[in-house]
């Protein structure tokens, strides 16, 4: 097949036929940055998120007036160390004579922790991981046996979240005054949103939530620029700055969508920054979902990318047909990719929408089989003849199903790239818990020269790379932002899990495509290899280019998936 001959981008199925060719080019992988990044930022960001707070005095205890160690204690220091683990340093105080026995209650019914310090003994570090998320009252004894005790209670929360789906809803729009005033976002300007309270009546977004899942979609922009959507506040109510990072970028008179998965702190606020342009610019927000501490919500269980719905093949429909004008499909999500998703407990579904040959200028609305109407939201914006992916978590109807509307007075082919799925009652092992960042950060920037990235120099197309990341097992899915910037031809980007031992291999799916020059941005959750890559220690997420020419590649990093 050609590509650019008619200046129309890479549908995602060129990537069916892409094989690994070497390419000169001046890209690298600078190992040790991103292998020193990934562990500063990963310890970093757990840090940020929770602290065991130790409050009140340690309660001294002494069954025997000739006790040894009358002022035995110790100083408790506490933290999580990944969504469902937490660790305790323990400073023993006052043991000055023989030795003493510290035992931890993690506050969930597993056995105690024991742990022998004398008076030598600085400090003693113990872990625990629960198999829940939530609070519990962690307790610290230490005994001496010879009637000297001191003991300490703190709550733990873990960091993990889990998700609730949502219908989705318009809690934003800058024109009609929904959520803010009906006024364009100034060039330099920030606009605020209360996330929590918002949504439909009855059915309203709670307070207390980590992260929140929009479509951003930036409407009718008077000038170039970039919007970057960020949580107003951290988990302890201190105000965030405006990160280096970007959501949505877009061109004069253009209507550009993007998935975010924003972190929400305790305000409830999120806030909407209008940068790098000279104009202003509507915006729109549409809820899909949000993330709470609580337990027994649903665990992301992330799949290898897979094509489940395809309408130029039949895939997913069992038909070569378009989406009618002002017409829907409805895509059997349960069950679908041969079982790899289950047949039923899904109530949600991460999917890449690619909409292609449009025949008219459009709007594609997904949401839940079995709503009385259409919402009165929207997931990909196109225009005619343009092939155009954005990411989508949508809710899945009770029948495991969910509804692809074409608001449009003319036809379009829509593909659907499966990466994973949100369940309550899977059993699968890798099932995981959300960590989001209080502060997004740029983890790939390819223009880069200075090995602050962990790959430098334009990309070239057929040239599978794998960038590594993670530094354990458990991390087993990434939130990116990825960006093409300055491509020298059409193509396509695909975000997947690597692994060292099939490096060639590369899916048949795509996560945003691209003309020449263009700047396109799109949200990807992408599953990372499950073997370790000996060549940095750690775990890799593979970056693939199909298509022609090269291209800059900018990947931003809001939170990972854990499943411990």
């Amino acid at each position: 097949m050609m590509v650019g001959s008619l200046g129309i981008a890479l549908a995602p199925a060129l990537a069916e036929a892409a094989s690994s060719t070497s390419s000169t080019s001046s890209v690298h992988v600078t190992a040790s940055a991103a292998a020193s990044s990934s562990a500063s930022a990963f310890t970093k960001k757990a840090a940020e998120q929770h602290k065991i707070i130790f409050s009140g005095n340690v309660v001294r205890h002494h069954t025997s007036a000739a006790g040894p160690n009358p002022t035995l204690g110790f100083t408790p220091v506490g933290f999580d160390t990944s969504a469902y683990g937490v660790e305790l340093l323990v400073a023993p105080t006052g043991l000055t004579t023989g030795s003493a026995t510290v035992t931890v209650d993690w506050g969930d019914s597993s056995a105690v922790t024991t742990q022998t310090v004398t008076s030598s003994t600085t400090s003693v570090t113990v872990d625990h991981e629960y198999s829940q998320l939530g609070a519990y009252t962690v307790t610290i004894t230490i005994n001496d046996g010879q009637g000297d005790s001191a003991t300490q209670s703190a709550t733990a929360f873990t960091a993990g979240s889990e998700y609730t789906a949502y219908t989705p809803t318009r809690i934003l729009d800058t024109r009609k005054g929904i959520g803010a005033p009906a006024a364009a976002v100034g060039a330099g300007k920030t606009l605020s949103l209360q996330v929590a309270g918002a949504g439909a009546s009855g059915d309203t977004i709670p307070s207390g939530i980590t992260a929140v899942v929009l479509n951003v979609t930036a409407v009718s922009p008077t000038a170039n620029g970039v919007l970057t959507v960020y949580g107003d506040e951290d988990a302890y109510g201190d105000q965030e700055t405006l990160p280096t990072t970007s959501n949505v970028n877009y061109k004069t008179g253009q209507n550009v969508p993007n998935l975010v998965i924003v972190p929400v702190g305790a305000n409830g606020v999120v806030d909407f920054h209008n940068g790098g342009s000279k104009g202003n610019t509507q915006i729109l927000a549409d809820v899909a979902g949000y993330f709470t501490a609580d337990q027994n919500t649903d665990k992301y269980v992330g799949i290898s990318p897979a094509r489940i719905l395809d309408t130029r093949h039949g895939t997913g429909t069992g038909k070569v047909a378009k989406i009618p004008a002002n017409g829907s499909v409805t895509l059997t999500v349960a069950g679908s990719d041969n079982g790899t998703i289950p047949a039923a407990g899904v109530d949600a579904i991460s999917m890449n929408l690619t909409v292609v040959n449009g025949t008219k200028n459009g709007v594609i609305t997904a949401y839940p089989d079995g709503e009385a109407t259409v919402p009165t939201v929207s997931n990909v914006n196109y225009s005619a003849g343009q092939t155009i992916a954005n990411m989508s978590i949508v809710k899945v109807g009770e029948d495991g199903k969910v509804v692809l509307y074409n608001n449009s007075s003319g036809t379009v082919d829509l593909i659907a790239d499966a990466n994973g799925y949100f369940s309550s009652t899977t059993t699968v092992a890798t099932a995981s818990a959300y960590l989001p960042f209080d502060s997004p950060e740029r983890y790939v920037d390819t223009r880069a020269t200075d090995n602050s990235s962990p790959i430098e120099g334009a990309v070239p197309t057929g040239t599978p790379i794998g960038v590594p990341i993670a530094e354990y097992s458990y991390e087993t899915a990434e939130v990116f932002n990825a960006t093409v910037v300055s491509p020298t031809g059409n193509g396509f980007l695909s975000l997947y899990p690597y692994n060292p031992s099939s490096a060639s291999a590369v899916p048949s799916t795509s996560n945003l495509n691209y003309l020449t020059g263009q700047t396109v941005p799109n949200l990807a959750i992408t599953e990372l290899g499950s073997t370790l890559d000996p060549k940095y220690d750690g775990y890799d997420f593979g970056l693939y280019l199909g298509g022609k020419g090269t291209s800059q590649v900018i990947v931003d990093w809001f939170g990972e998936f854990q499943d411990q």
